[in-house]
């Protein structure tokens, strides 16, 4: 079910508890195909930093492609995909 552009499973999810992370289904899901999940503390977005300095590095890019093609924010998804796929 997960798998990265490799067609490989990632051994553990680190998930920050939002609710997409912690539903049953899902959690099984998971288990069943042998990945472990962590949750980080609550309000504690220092515990998973890697993913909030991506978030951080996409944002940041997000806005200086629309400023440098002058788009306007309605613009801000196509933005984000193209930003993933240039950082990917």
């Amino acid at each position: 079910m997960v798998s990265n552009k490799f067609n490989k499973k990632p051994k553990l999810i680190r998930s920050d508890r939002g609710r997409e992370y912690i539903d049953k289904k899902l959690v099984e899901e998971f288990k069943k195909d042998g990945i472990s999940i962590q949750l980080t503390a609550p309000y504690s977005p220092q515990q998973n930093g890697v993913a909030e300095r991506k978030n951080r590095n996409l944002f940041e890019m997000v806005r200086c492609l629309l400023s440098e093609a002058s788009l306007p924010f309605q613009y801000w998804g196509e933005a984000l995909s193209t930003a993933n796929y240039l950082q990917n």
